[in-house]
């Protein structure tokens, strides 16, 4: 990772009472669930959280659910909406330890009223909530909605943890993070694969990476930092990402970056997703692609190599 500069270090240092000043919640059960439980991004087999595909019914997602539940005991969910809401009952029914329940559209009212009173209902199962996922980054919504958003969850849902979902380098952008609602946690997206350098590299500089970005954001927010989505590919193999590659940079992150009570990492993610490349058109042909393989599952449910390290 290149290092940031004197003066970007000070930028992202007076950011800190921007992010962090007035954060409310309590966040015990947070910080125990990062040093114990394993969590996994998850994203129902064949939906689009944007709009895409049928609902998925409660027996897909109770079949979801328990096939993922043999490796991993936390879920990130990524929205409330079309039913999903159901999620956090569905999880302590399967025996998951915790739950971050995620809102797609943090200014869709009707949205994040559902995520809030699951909330509610599973008050020892939903440490957080998780209200956007690179909505700012992408100008899904206006940072008066999120504000709006978490407003709204503070009153609600005064003892959940909250936080909303965007690439790090937002955070290190004082314009950008200055958009950003007091958070009581960061959950950023840190993927290798976006740097310029990454397509060269040694596959070991991606971990530290990763790594490095995390100690960072602790260094600057003294927050605790759970890494939403990062990882590689395991495809396609015309553009050089494989399977065994996928399971080296998991491997490799489970040893460089140990979970504690301070910081941790979501494996991302639960499933392959065929349908996001034809989401993806604004990116280029090969980054579209890669889309489909992120999964720790393939599309039918059956294990990558990247989970033989994770013990059932």
């Amino acid at each position: 990772m290149a290092r940031v500069t004197r003066a970007a270090c000070i930028i992202a240092i007076g950011l800190t009472l921007a992010v962090s000043g007035g954060a409310r919640a309590d966040t015990e059960r947070l910080r125990d669930a990062l040093a114990k439980v394993r969590f996994v991004a998850y994203t129902p087999r064949g939906f689009d959280p944007d709009g895409g595909g049928s609902p998925p019914s409660r027996e897909a997602l109770r079949a979801d659910l328990a096939l993922l539940r043999t490796r991993f005991d936390g879920l990130i969910t990524y929205s409330s909406a079309n039913g999903l809401d159901a999620l956090a009952e569905l999880a302590r029914e399967a025996g998951f330890e915790a739950v971050i329940l995620g809102v797609w559209s943090p200014s869709d009212s009707a949205e994040l009223g559902r995520a809030l009173a699951a909330a509610r209902a599973e008050p020892k199962l939903v440490v957080a909530l998780a209200l956007g996922n690179e909505g700012l980054f992408f100008a899904r919504y206006r940072p008066s909605d999120l504000t709006a958003a978490f407003a709204r969850a503070r009153r609600e849902a005064p003892d959940v943890a909250l936080a909303t979902s965007e690439p790090f380098s937002l955070y290190l952008d004082s314009a950008r993070a200055a958009e950003l609602p007091p958070e009581d946690f960061l959950l950023p997206i840190v993927h290798p694969v976006d740097q310029p350098w990454f397509g060269a590299a040694p596959p070991k500089t991606s971990v530290d990476f990763v790594a490095d970005v995390v100690t960072r954001l602790e260094s600057l927010f003294h927050l605790p930092v759970l890494v939403k989505e990062t990882g590689v590919p395991s495809g396609p193999s015309e553009s050089g990402f494989t399977a065994d590659g996928q399971a080296a940079f998991w491997s490799g992150l489970a040893r460089r970056l140990p979970p504690t009570r301070g910081h941790a990492f979501a494996w991302f993610e639960a499933f392959d997703s065929p349908w996001k490349p034809a989401r993806a058109l604004a990116a280029p042909p090969e980054k579209r692609a890669r889309e489909a393989h992120w999964g720790m599952f393939d599309s039918q449910g059956r294990p990558k190599p990247a989970l033989a390290g994770v013990p059932k």
